[in-house]
């Protein structure tokens, strides 16, 4: 049981992408999570709307954080339209509460001595390849979006699942992010300071929308706080800076790597008040995409999130993510803006 990892594919068409013809992280994530909640059904010997409280509530797999990393032979213009994903998931259960999920993500298929080699978050963390991290609670709504409460699944304590000895370090580093605010960096970033103008202290705030930010439950599904994170970087890149990006130039813009933490949820009739800032990757402080690729990388970003509920200003979620821009070699328009702003931060 300790050693299961369920197998998954799709193909990606258009309802999976992004503007650019790439995989579009966020949809991504959906399946992913979707993948991860099958693994957790199957880990339990029940469907899904059968995992119930105690009490004989619907429990949710609420995420508590999120990691995704692409590794050197993936983009998400790479795992585009047509691609074969391929993923393997395993689920290990923490104090049958919370739920840890690895991910071995490919286009090729993924041998099990590959998966058998990977055993913690910082066995993935080490890999070359693509991979991903997530941790989930079980949670039930009680009164409302705004105040969850984790249970144990019914008639868990005597189910076989296989179990995590030490606490998931997804749950010590949201605990460790929620309460100091610093989000470990990546490996090897040489960041350099954006000039932003100034803008009044202005807010960049986002509307919940009811119709594509909930899930069944009723909840703020969490790959929607991704999304709400895509738009304040759009709207930062392209209003806040002292040289302001088009908006050809920002959608080329592709997640490598996310770290992400979810602290709470919101109403339907709430706005998130959306925090950003950014810091840029020169060349020369990254390795360059392989020469057969037909997109080039002039620079990439990192960009800090931090999103708040703003009825009462409680920290909703915390984001760290490396995005490169992609830029095909024959949109010379935009490779042209990206060398002007280049000459002025470099």
């Amino acid at each position: 049981m300790a050693g299961c990892w369920n197998s998954y594919d799709f193909v990606v068409q258009m309802p999976h992408m992004a503007p650019g013809e790439k995989l579009s992280e966020v949809e991504f994530l959906k399946l992913l999570a979707a993948y991860q909640w099958e693994s957790i059904a199957r880990a339990l010997g029940r469907r899904p709307p059968e995992i119930k409280s105690p009490q004989g509530e619907r429990l949710y797999g609420s995420v508590i954080d999120v990691e995704l990393h692409l590794g050197e032979r993936h983009s998400m213009e790479v795992l585009g339209e047509d691609a074969h994903v391929r993923v393997r998931n395993r689920v290990r259960f923490y104090a049958k509460k919370f739920v840890e999920g690895l991910f071995v993500i490919d286009d090729r298929e993924i041998s099990d001595s590959l998966v058998d080699a990977v055993e913690t978050r910082k066995d993935l963390r080490s890999f070359r390849g693509s991979w991903a991290c997530m941790t989930n609670a079980f949670i039930a709504r009680s009164g409302g979006n705004a105040r969850l409460k984790v249970f144990r699944p019914a008639g868990a304590e005597s189910m076989d699942v296989p179990e995590l000895a030490e606490t998931p370090l997804g749950i010590l580093e949201q605990g460790r992010v929620q309460r100091t605010g610093e989000i470990e960096p990546f490996e090897s970033e040489a960041e350099r300071a954006i000039p932003l103008r100034d803008c009044g202290g202005e807010p960049i705030l986002y509307p919940i929308v009811a119709e594509s930010d909930l899930n069944g439950a009723g909840l703020v599904y969490f790959a929607r706080y991704e999304a709400m994170m895509n738009y304040g970087e759009r709207i930062f890149l392209s209003r806040r800076l002292e040289r302001p990006l088009s908006t050809e130039l920002v959608a080329a813009l592709s997640t490598e790597h996310r770290r992400a933490y979810f602290f709470s949820n919101a109403n339907p009739t709430d706005m998130v008040d959306l925090r950003v800032s950014a810091r840029l990757l020169p060349p020369g402080s990254f390795a360059e995409p392989p020469a057969d690729q037909p997109f080039r990388v002039p620079f990439k970003l990192v960009f800090r999130l931090d999103l708040y509920r703003s009825s009462d200003g409680m920290l909703m979620a915390s984001s760290r993510v490396c995005k490169s821009l992609s830029v095909p070699a024959s949109n010379k328009a935009v490779l042209a803006e990206t060398e002007r702003l280049l000459r002025t931060l470099v």
